[in-house]
């Protein structure tokens, strides 16, 4: 967390990620590592946008006798505290510390410990080149990945952070750890759907267009017919396109600026892509005898993976409610540019284990920290708080309705 911090403004971030720590606690590691700028010659801003901060945090207040809380609006601090009552109760009930019971459940633990066999069952038959595998391979990769890596990046899986270091690195299909921090943890959940600060609003630029800050081209006019080709490539790009981009330009998307790592890091970075395109496109060709049947092993997986990304990603924020609007609440923006859908029964469920817990993206912007097996319990507190103090729930009734949202709003953007 500290590095993804590290020459910018982590307000956003660190607010996000430790809503139910002690706020005493948490001055006295700050105050540690104060330092004063002007006597620092390494203190910059990689960002000069960071000299205005995108929200308003109020003063430090004395909510209680106990404990001063965090800089947050009223209707922050009674969901917060409301969330934290339900963490209290699962610690007291499995008699853990609160910040253990926010993280994985032994259930949950099982569950992806099943994932993984499942996944790992079809890698000798996968490596043998029988064509089931095409499909069941990326599909049980996806599904573990999904499950793990996302949580593992926002320190989720577990309190031990080699745990949720090690999760990242599951997402050798999907993308590199170093870049997803940059694109997702440090530029969209902290600016979610604000122009010039979200590097997810500029993905495709050429191809697709998001938001009217973006200037209409001629290729936008077919926007809403031409998703699925690039909804197939999206990770690809993502793995290896996106980290040239990075490293040569400096900034993710021209909205996030690379975090400055030694040179040895970024060569490990390097070898590391390297690698993981061996894994992913070469091995084939060495293994097959036909050159068809290894370009198919080649592109089909990550293909697949790509789509199953996409199915759980972009229906999130891209719809009309959730697009080109903002609040300088912080907590009131991650839910105004946010968008939840849950279908009934066991649909729902297959719905919730497809996407990580994605579809609920609401609950999980706003308490990212938390481990998304709890986030169908507070979903109730999220709505109700939400009611209360008139803060629009963007939601749908299911997977369905949602993607239905999405189509509209690429046609609504198509336009000039």
């Amino acid at each position: 967390m500290l590095k993804c911090g590290e020459s910018r403004d982590a307000t956003a971030l660190f607010e996000s990620h430790h809503p139910f720590t002690n706020r005493k606690y948490l001055e006295s590691i700050l105050e540690k590592h104060e330092v004063n700028p002007n006597e620092r010659d390494d203190c910059f801003l990689l960002d000069a946008k960071d000299k205005e901060s995108v929200f308003q945090w109020p003063e430090f207040e004395a909510k209680s006798a106990a404990d001063k809380q965090a800089p947050v609006t009223d209707f922050a601090h009674e969901l917060r505290t409301k969330v934290q009552g339900y963490l209290q109760g699962e610690a007291k009930r499995r008699g853990v510390p609160l910040l253990e019971a926010s993280k994985c459940t032994p259930a949950r633990k099982v569950e992806l410990a099943l994932l993984a066999c499942i996944f790992i069952s079809t890698l000798p038959a996968h490596f043998r080149g029988e064509w089931w595998t095409l499909l069941a391979t990326p599909l049980t990769y996806w599904i573990l990945g999904v499950n793990t890596f996302h949580d593992g990046s926002h320190f989720g899986l577990a309190r031990d952070w080699r745990i949720n270091h090690l999760g990242t690195y599951i997402g050798w299909w999907f993308s590199s750890p170093l870049v997803w921090y940059h694109q997702h943890v440090i530029g969209h959940h902290a600016y979610p759907n604000i122009p010039h600060r979200d590097p997810d609003l500029y993905h495709n630029g050429t191809f697709e267009r998001h938001t009217k800050t973006l200037r209409h081209k001629p290729l936008h006019r077919h926007q809403a017919s031409t998703w699925f080709p690039i909804w197939f490539i999206g990770t690809f790009a993502m793995n290896f396109l996106k980290p040239i981009q990075l490293l040569v330009t400096g900034k993710y998307n021209r909205a996030v600026g690379l975090t400055q790592y030694p040179l040895s890091r970024i060569v490990q970075h390097i070898a590391g892509r390297v690698l993981v395109f061996c894994i992913c496109h070469v091995w084939q060709f060495f293994v097959f005898d036909s050159y068809l049947k290894a370009y198919l092993f080649s592109a089909i997986p990550v293909g697949i993976v790509s789509l199953c990304f996409m199915v759980s990603s972009q229906m999130n924020h891209l719809t009309h409610d959730c697009i080109d609007v903002s609040d300088n609440d912080f907590y009131k923006h991650q839910v105004r540019t946010s968008h939840s859908f849950m279908d009934d029964g066991i649909f729902g469920r297959l719905t919730f284990l497809f996407t990580g817990g994605l579809n609920l993206q609401i609950e999980h912007h706003l308490f990212p920290c938390i481990n998304h097996c709890h986030l169908p319990r507070i979903r109730p507190i999220v709505k109700a708080t939400c009611k209360k103090y008139g803060v629009k729930y963007p939601e749908s009734s299911g997977l369905v309705e949602a993607f239905g949202k999405y189509i509209n709003h690429m046609r609504e953007l198509s336009v000039e």
